[in-house]
Protein backbone atom coordinates (compact mmCIF):
# COMPACT_ATOMS: atom_id res chain seq x y z
CA UNK A 1 0.00 0.00 0.00
CA UNK A 2 2.80 2.23 1.02
CA UNK A 3 4.47 1.55 -2.46
CA UNK A 4 1.57 2.50 -4.65
CA UNK A 5 0.96 5.50 -2.61
CA UNK A 6 4.41 6.40 -2.98
CA UNK A 7 4.28 5.91 -7.58
CA UNK A 8 0.49 7.98 -7.13
CA UNK A 9 2.78 10.63 -5.38
CA UNK A 10 5.14 10.70 -7.59
CA UNK A 11 2.99 10.38 -10.92
CA UNK A 12 1.42 13.41 -9.16
CA UNK A 13 4.63 15.25 -9.46
CA UNK A 14 5.43 14.81 -12.73
CA UNK A 15 1.68 15.47 -13.80
CA UNK A 16 2.14 18.88 -12.34
CA UNK A 17 5.30 19.98 -13.03
CA UNK A 18 5.75 21.95 -16.59
CA UNK A 19 8.05 19.64 -19.10
CA UNK A 20 10.14 21.70 -21.48
CA UNK A 21 10.81 18.95 -23.72
CA UNK A 22 7.41 17.51 -23.78
CA UNK A 23 6.05 21.11 -24.89
CA UNK A 24 8.34 21.98 -27.90
CA UNK A 25 7.96 18.28 -28.91
CA UNK A 26 4.42 18.33 -28.83
CA UNK A 27 3.61 22.07 -30.29
CA UNK A 28 3.43 23.56 -33.36
CA UNK A 29 5.38 26.76 -33.60
CA UNK A 30 4.79 27.13 -37.22
CA UNK A 31 1.10 26.69 -37.45
CA UNK A 32 -0.74 27.23 -41.04
CA UNK A 33 -3.93 26.14 -40.75
CA UNK A 34 -6.17 27.82 -43.25
CA UNK A 35 -7.84 30.71 -41.95
CA UNK A 36 -5.17 31.61 -39.31
CA UNK A 37 -4.71 35.25 -38.62
CA UNK A 38 -1.50 37.50 -37.07
CA UNK A 39 -1.70 41.11 -36.73
CA UNK A 40 1.37 43.02 -35.54
CA UNK A 41 2.47 45.96 -34.37
CA UNK A 42 5.04 47.74 -36.34
CA UNK A 43 7.65 50.12 -34.88
CA UNK A 44 9.77 52.32 -37.11
CA UNK A 45 10.10 55.55 -38.74
CA UNK A 46 6.23 55.06 -37.81
CA UNK A 47 3.85 53.05 -36.01
CA UNK A 48 1.73 50.89 -37.95
CA UNK A 49 -0.26 47.60 -38.46
CA UNK A 50 0.85 44.77 -40.48
CA UNK A 51 -1.43 41.42 -41.10
CA UNK A 52 -0.34 37.61 -42.16
CA UNK A 53 -2.75 35.59 -43.12
CA UNK A 54 -3.25 32.24 -44.12
CA UNK A 55 -5.29 31.93 -47.35
CA UNK A 56 -5.48 28.29 -48.78
CA UNK A 57 -3.85 24.70 -49.22
CA UNK A 58 -3.12 22.39 -52.04
CA UNK A 59 0.13 21.42 -52.26
CA UNK A 60 1.54 24.43 -50.13
CA UNK A 61 0.52 26.96 -48.02
CA UNK A 62 -0.87 29.86 -49.58
CA UNK A 63 -0.26 32.79 -46.83
CA UNK A 64 -0.50 36.45 -47.34
CA UNK A 65 1.73 38.99 -46.02
CA UNK A 66 0.59 42.46 -45.85
CA UNK A 67 -0.83 41.67 -49.38
CA UNK A 68 1.58 39.76 -50.98
CA UNK A 69 1.25 36.17 -51.62
CA UNK A 70 3.51 33.60 -50.41
CA UNK A 71 4.18 30.10 -50.64
CA UNK A 72 5.80 27.38 -47.75
CA UNK A 73 5.85 24.22 -47.81
CA UNK A 74 5.86 21.78 -44.81
CA UNK A 75 7.46 18.88 -44.61
CA UNK A 76 8.91 16.36 -42.17
CA UNK A 77 11.34 18.60 -39.94
CA UNK A 78 11.16 21.29 -42.26
CA UNK A 79 9.78 24.34 -43.52
CA UNK A 80 10.58 25.79 -46.84
CA UNK A 81 10.02 28.95 -48.55
CA UNK A 82 9.11 28.68 -52.23
CA UNK A 83 9.78 31.51 -54.40
CA UNK A 84 11.31 32.49 -57.58
CA UNK A 85 15.01 34.50 -57.70
CA UNK A 86 15.23 37.12 -60.04
CA UNK A 87 17.10 40.09 -60.57
CA UNK A 88 17.15 43.37 -62.89
CA UNK A 89 19.47 43.42 -65.27
CA UNK A 90 19.84 46.61 -67.96
CA UNK A 91 16.95 47.40 -66.62
CA UNK A 92 15.07 43.80 -67.41
CA UNK A 93 13.51 41.87 -65.41
CA UNK A 94 15.70 38.13 -65.33
CA UNK A 95 14.15 35.16 -63.91
CA UNK A 96 16.52 32.24 -62.70
CA UNK A 97 13.95 29.58 -61.72
CA UNK A 98 12.50 28.83 -58.65
CA UNK A 99 13.88 27.36 -55.58
CA UNK A 100 12.92 25.95 -52.47
CA UNK A 101 14.82 28.14 -49.36
CA UNK A 102 15.55 26.05 -46.28
CA UNK A 103 13.23 28.03 -43.93
CA UNK A 104 12.81 26.23 -40.28
CA UNK A 105 13.97 23.42 -38.79
CA UNK A 106 11.52 21.68 -37.08
CA UNK A 107 11.14 21.11 -34.13
CA UNK A 108 13.21 23.64 -32.85
CA UNK A 109 17.02 22.84 -30.84
CA UNK A 110 18.55 24.69 -28.99
CA UNK A 111 22.13 25.94 -30.29
CA UNK A 112 20.92 24.58 -33.94
CA UNK A 113 22.33 26.45 -37.35
CA UNK A 114 21.56 25.57 -40.80
CA UNK A 115 22.19 27.11 -43.96
CA UNK A 116 21.60 26.84 -48.17
CA UNK A 117 23.62 28.24 -50.58
CA UNK A 118 22.13 29.18 -54.18
CA UNK A 119 24.42 29.85 -57.12
CA UNK A 120 22.65 30.53 -60.90
CA UNK A 121 23.82 32.15 -64.27
CA UNK A 122 21.98 32.80 -67.29
CA UNK A 123 22.58 34.65 -70.76
CA UNK A 124 20.89 37.66 -71.32
CA UNK A 125 21.33 39.86 -74.19
CA UNK A 126 25.02 37.71 -75.01
CA UNK A 127 25.78 38.77 -71.33
CA UNK A 128 26.50 35.88 -68.50
CA UNK A 129 24.48 37.30 -65.45
CA UNK A 130 24.97 35.62 -62.01
CA UNK A 131 22.37 35.46 -59.15
CA UNK A 132 23.99 34.27 -55.80
CA UNK A 133 22.11 33.49 -52.55
CA UNK A 134 22.82 32.79 -49.10
CA UNK A 135 20.81 31.90 -46.35
CA UNK A 136 22.05 31.05 -42.38
CA UNK A 137 20.20 30.41 -39.46
CA UNK A 138 22.11 30.15 -36.18
CA UNK A 139 21.98 30.83 -32.64
CA UNK A 140 18.92 28.97 -31.95
CA UNK A 141 18.10 30.29 -28.34
CA UNK A 142 15.35 29.55 -25.54
CA UNK A 143 14.05 32.97 -23.97
CA UNK A 144 10.81 34.22 -21.94
CA UNK A 145 9.24 37.41 -24.09
CA UNK A 146 6.26 39.59 -23.48
CA UNK A 147 4.72 41.27 -26.46
CA UNK A 148 1.09 43.40 -26.53
CA UNK A 149 -0.44 39.85 -27.35
CA UNK A 150 0.48 38.35 -23.80
CA UNK A 151 3.41 36.59 -21.71
CA UNK A 152 5.36 33.73 -23.70
CA UNK A 153 7.84 30.88 -22.37
CA UNK A 154 9.46 27.98 -24.22
CA UNK A 155 9.92 31.09 -26.88
CA UNK A 156 13.05 30.12 -29.68
CA UNK A 157 15.00 33.14 -30.85
CA UNK A 158 16.60 32.75 -34.49
CA UNK A 159 18.93 35.14 -35.67
CA UNK A 160 18.72 34.75 -39.56
CA UNK A 161 20.94 35.89 -42.67
CA UNK A 162 20.08 36.24 -46.00
CA UNK A 163 23.05 37.72 -48.57
CA UNK A 164 21.51 38.50 -52.19
CA UNK A 165 24.27 38.79 -54.34
CA UNK A 166 26.11 41.70 -52.41
CA UNK A 167 22.92 42.93 -50.21
CA UNK A 168 23.22 41.11 -46.63
CA UNK A 169 20.49 41.28 -44.20
CA UNK A 170 20.29 39.99 -40.61
CA UNK A 171 16.53 39.23 -38.78
CA UNK A 172 15.81 38.06 -35.32
CA UNK A 173 12.98 36.66 -35.01
CA UNK A 174 11.13 34.67 -31.66
CA UNK A 175 8.46 31.73 -32.33
CA UNK A 176 6.03 30.91 -29.12
CA UNK A 177 4.12 27.65 -29.37
CA UNK A 178 0.67 26.96 -30.58
CA UNK A 179 1.41 30.53 -31.89
CA UNK A 180 3.88 31.18 -34.12
CA UNK A 181 5.70 34.26 -35.00
CA UNK A 182 5.63 36.84 -31.96
CA UNK A 183 8.44 39.30 -32.87
CA UNK A 184 10.34 40.38 -35.13
CA UNK A 185 13.16 42.60 -35.77
CA UNK A 186 15.63 43.99 -38.33
CA UNK A 187 18.25 46.01 -36.68
CA UNK A 188 19.28 47.94 -40.08
CA UNK A 189 15.98 49.22 -40.65
CA UNK A 190 15.10 49.79 -37.19
CA UNK A 191 11.53 48.03 -37.06
CA UNK A 192 10.51 46.31 -34.95
CA UNK A 193 7.42 43.85 -35.12
CA UNK A 194 5.25 42.54 -31.95
CA UNK A 195 2.23 40.26 -32.15
CA UNK A 196 -1.17 42.53 -31.12
CA UNK A 197 -3.78 39.37 -32.34
CA UNK A 198 -3.65 36.14 -33.06
CA UNK A 199 -6.85 34.37 -34.25
CA UNK A 200 -7.07 30.51 -34.81
CA UNK A 201 -9.26 28.37 -37.08
CA UNK A 202 -8.65 24.87 -35.16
Amino acid sequence: MKKLTLISLILGLVSGCSNPFSIRMSADYFPLEVGNKWIYKVEGEATSQAQIEVISYDTVYLVSVQGEEILYERREGEVNLLTELTMTYLGESISFGKIREPYLRLPFIKNDSWEAQFNFSTVFIGDTVYKSLFISVDSVEITTISVPFGNYDEVYRLRRMTIEDEDSTITYEWYAPNVGLIKKELPADSVIWELEDFSSNE
